[in-house]
């Protein structure tokens, strides 16, 4: 089955959270341009983009919902951060379908190319690349991760009703739609990165069964039997021959699986960099949430889970995060085991076609190294959770040295008017 074809019940889903602008003809199985879902993507992009200037400039409804279900002890600084984040949601969505539109020909290439590649596979290599197996993962994914979305929201909002926060269902309707928007972002960034892993490890598994050079040696075969002795050496210059001719098709392919990565690069970078950059501002007000929490911690039930919940709404963007560097990671270390397994090949070294094949094959994979960047501001591997576990740190501490001057010039005016 054809990439297209078995991920047509997600480019559905796409479809409706305006993420996915073209629809597979019935003809031919190629994407054709759907101009009433562009319509329908600007429509909502304008709509979006409007409310949030429209928040920007007036948040007194916003603010007075947050100040009238929130404890009056709690900090202003508190619902600035809050704002921010809420503002920050906005941008991503926004951002997303912007994206979207912009480089919805990025999109288009990435699976043309994709068919490309499959239909080497199976024509050069004689695999067939099991995309229902595929399809049928991906569902999976996708319904663990919408569940887990669905359970975090609804703790979330009971915790808020349980106090005295009856006006919070506002503010986490404004929050809900953009954050399934990003979410679905995210799960379509997966998919496409797994996508190129799964052929880079079928690259890896030809790559590692090759085998340029046999025993050739006249001594090690039976000088009694000449015929046995021709016939061997035949079939192992015809084994050579084979996996010569599939080394130049793992090469090639695997220069295809580059342009496909930079096609990724291109059609969901600037995501990738809203998204992790919302995520931020997400895990770092929770965590200051949880430390204004804990400062007035009673040890009553209600306090207790005012801190699960912020942990919980934290949980969904920490998770995006890590899932998004721990798959870009693996990825790329398939491409790094790529250049391990090309060294390990039995080679004749005396044959130069072999030699130079081997040493152009090897400077391929030096200065065509697999890539996912964010728009090209950093890269998203593990080394992006180092960095955001420091920014966070750096951050919050900040954020807890203005709460502390906050709550020192309020004592100093209660002494005053006292």
């Amino acid at each position: 089955m054809d990439i297209l074809e078995a991920l047509r019940p997600l480019h559905r889903i796409y479809q409706v959270c305006n993420l996915w602008h073209w629809r597979l003809s019935s003809h031919d199985g190629q994407l054709q341009r759907f101009r009433w879902l562009e319509i329908y993507s600007w429509t909502v992009l304008v709509t979006a983009t409007s409310f949030a200037a429209y928040g920007l400039f007036d948040n007194s409804q916003l603010t007075k919902v947050m100040e009238v279900g929130t404890a009056a002890s709690i900090s202003n600084i508190g619902h600035t951060v809050d704002y921010i984040q809420l503002v920050g949601i906005r941008v991503a969505h926004a951002g997303a379908i912007l994206e979207t539109l912009w480089q919805r020909q990025a999109q288009q290439n990435f699976y043309t190319e994709l068919h490309e590649i499959d239909h080497q596979f199976s024509k050069v290599l004689n695999i067939n690349v099991v995309n229902n197996q595929f399809r049928d993962c991906s569902v999976r994914r996708a319904v663990w991760m919408l569940a887990g979305y669905m359970l975090s929201q609804s703790f979330i909002l009971v915790t808020k009703m349980l106090g005295s926060d009856h006006q919070f269902p506002i503010y986490w309707l404004y929050y809900l739609l953009p954050l399934l928007i990003c979410g679905m972002r995210y799960y379509q960034i997966f998919t496409a990165v797994l996508i190129i892993r799964e052929r880079l490890e079928l690259l890896l598994q030809v790559l590692q069964t090759l085998r340029l050079s046999g025993s050739s040696d006249p001594f090690e075969l039976d000088s009694e039997i000449g015929k046995q002795c021709i016939a061997a050496e035949m079939n192992m210059r015809a084994v050579s021959a084979s996996s010569l001719n599939k080394l130049v098709a793992v090469r090639q392919l695997y220069q295809r699986l580059w342009t496909l990565a930079t096609y990724l690069n291109r059609s969901h970078g600037l995501s990738m960099l809203l998204q992790v950059g919302n995520d931020f501002l997400a895990i770092t007000s929770n965590c200051y949430w949880i430390f204004l929490n804990f400062r007035q911690f009673g040890a009553s039930p209600y306090d207790f889970l005012q801190i699960v919940a912020s942990t919980v709404w934290s949980a969904p963007h920490l998770g995006n995060v890590l899932i998004l560097a721990l798959i870009c990671e693996r990825t790329t270390h398939c491409a790094t085991r790529l250049a391990l397994s090309l060294h390990q090949i039995n080679v004749d070294l005396h044959n130069e076609s072999h030699n130079a094949l081997i040493t152009q094959f090897s400077l391929q994979l030096l200065h065509q190294r697999l890539r996912f960047s964010a728009a090209g501001f950093f890269n998203v591997d593990c080394t992006l959770l180092y960095t955001i576990v420091g920014a966070t740190t750096t951050y919050l501490i900040i954020l807890i040295q203005f709460h502390m001057s906050e709550t020192n010039l309020e004592n100093e005016r209660s002494l005053k008017g006292d």
